[in-house]
């Protein structure tokens, strides 16, 4: 009779997915069935994962004589020695900026040319927009109608996507649902796939003189596996191929908490060190068998700065009609800009250098409106309209300087879209990732995201996101004033490919 085990899947949102695994047996027992994962096997053209010695279970060993992962003595380079000056890769040392673990490659390199025709991109966009006013809508349920909201609904897409990749039976379809995942899996990751390089591009913008600050916007994945748990190749070829995820191989068993710290350090740095212990203490557990982090780093600058001396103080109207004073930006002179006013939105872009990705502000577009009643009535298919309906027009913004960071459990609102059979230990497949012939079973654990923005004369900058200023000066007839004195929807969208980069909403910049 097989022995039964739970092993737990972590994603963590910057996004961080995290798997994991409660279990009936010795966390410490070995399994000589299982592939072994071992970071000493370096070779980026062995499909094999691992040592294909299944004996050996020494995660991180560099002495290949050496076959003790415990052995105390001081001059021992294995992970299981506690020297802090120890250099090897399992070693969580605080002063080192790389990733906690050894990086094990496939054979599989990523696909650089991705086969997506163009109407199953429009599809897969648009289900992604789909999905981000569903997980917002979700979260403002949750969190109250007086709560801010910011996140990276593409963020916890492509973390999700990853883990969606080694899914089965009802776990898949209820994650699919959530997702709005419609397009077939020979589509849909290499969609992503085409997705992330195509907003890589973004990053290739130079500005035209020393004085203008650059424009960046990087995403990474990453995964970290126990090094004795049975991963299989085809599932990470997958995440080689189409997102570009190789895997670190750790022992979650013996370093869970230094594996932690490790990961929130590389977090850190991926973010500017905007986001910091994106894993909360105790996240981690010796279970853990998975976990799957996608950061976003956006930095640009708008194409026309705000004037700070113009910035001054002025009342916000909140939903209870209550008031506070905020810090209010303008222009020095009217910008030509997109502008919407239609079906009760108005909405207008500023734009980033580059040209390619804004922030989109909207909200009611007469004052007495119910924002609620609104937001209610707001989804895709009205933002799709307001992007769609954006004429250039030259009038002033009015926009308040504001910070804004979320910090979120994605467990229960995916739970809420109708995402439960991962999360549960008996009813979850995530088959498609391991070879479970040995009883184990993996299911999610949780789901963090956090996030962050920052906005000013001269830009936005946020937490898997960051953008800065630039100017532009013009001053013909005027055809709008829109001030941003009352709650408002707030987007950081690329254009070329209509995705939602982030999203929040605004109801209190106090």
């Amino acid at each position: 009779m097989l022995r039964y085990s739970l092993k737990i899947l972590l994603i963590v949102l910057l996004t961080v997915t995290y798997v994991g695994c409660g279990s009936t047996e010795d966390p410490d027992a070995d399994n000589t069935n299982t592939v072994n994962v071992d970071p000493g096997n370096v070779d980026p053209g062995n499909v094999d994962p691992g040592n294909v010695d299944p004996g050996n279970v020494d995660p991180g060993n560099v002495d290949p004589g050496n076959d003790d992962p415990g052995n105390d003595d001081p001059g021992n380079d294995d992970p299981g020695n506690d020297d802090p000056g120890n250099d090897d890769p399992g070693n969580i040392d605080p002063g080192n900026d790389d990733p906690p673990g050894e990086l094990l490659m496939g054979s599989q390199s990523r696909d650089e040319s991705p086969d997506v025709d163009e109407e199953g991109f429009a599809q897969f966009s648009a289900d992604n927009r789909d999905f981000a006013f569903s997980m917002l809508g979700t979260l403002q349920e949750e969190e109250g109608d007086d709560e801010n909201l910011f996140l990276s609904p593409h963020s916890i897409s492509l973390a999700l996507a990853m883990t969606y990749a080694g899914s089965k039976e009802n776990t898949r379809d209820q994650m699919a649902e959530a997702l709005h995942f419609l397009l077939d899996d020979d589509e849909l990751h290499p969609a992503f796939n085409k997705l992330d390089q195509e907003l890589a591009t973004r990053a290739d913008f130079e500005p035209q003189d020393s004085d203008d600050v650059a424009f960046d916007l990087d995403i990474v994945n990453q995964t970290w596996g126990h090094h004795s748990f049975p991963f299989l190749d085809d599932y990470l070829e997958l995440l080689a191929m189409h997102y570009g995820a190789g895997m670190y191989s750790v022992d979650f068993v013996n370093d869970y908490e230094e594996i932690r710290q490790g990961i929130n350090k590389w977090v850190e740095d991926q973010t500017n060190e905007r986001i910091e212990d994106l894993l909360p203490e105790q996240s981690l557990t010796e279970y853990t068998r998975f976990v799957l982090v996608n950061a976003i780093y956006f930095f640009g600058s708008w194409q026309t700065t705000f004037s700070e001396i113009l910035t001054t103080d002025a009342d916000f109207t909140r939903i209870d009609d209550s008031t506070t004073t905020i810090p209010m930006m303008r222009h020095e002179e009217p910008i030509n800009t997109g502008y919407y006013a239609e079906d009760g939105t108005v909405a207008v872009t500023l734009p980033y250098v580059g040209g390619d990705v804004s922030m989109l502000a909207m909200m009611p577009a007469d004052e007495d409106t119910d924002f609620l009643q609104w937001e209610a009535d707001f989804g895709r298919q009205q933002f799709d309209a307001a992007v769609a309906g954006l004429t250039t027009m030259t009038g002033y913004v009015f926009f308040p300087k504001f910070e804004d960071e979320g910090d979120f459990d994605l467990r229960s609102p995916f739970e809420a879209l109708g995402m439960e059979d991962a999360f549960e230990s008996s009813l979850a497949d995530f088959t498609g990732m391991y070879d479970d012939s040995q009883g184990d079973n993996l299911y999610i654990s949780d789901i963090f995201h956090k996030s962050f923005i920052s906005v000013d004369e001269e830009g936005t900058e946020a937490a898997a996101a960051t953008a800065v200023v630039a100017g532009d000066d013009s001053a013909p007839m005027i055809d709008f004033e829109v001030r941003f004195h009352r709650p408002f929807y707030y987007v950081i969208y690329d254009h070329p490919t209509d995705t939602i980069l982030f999203l929040g909403r605004m109801v209190d910049p106090s």
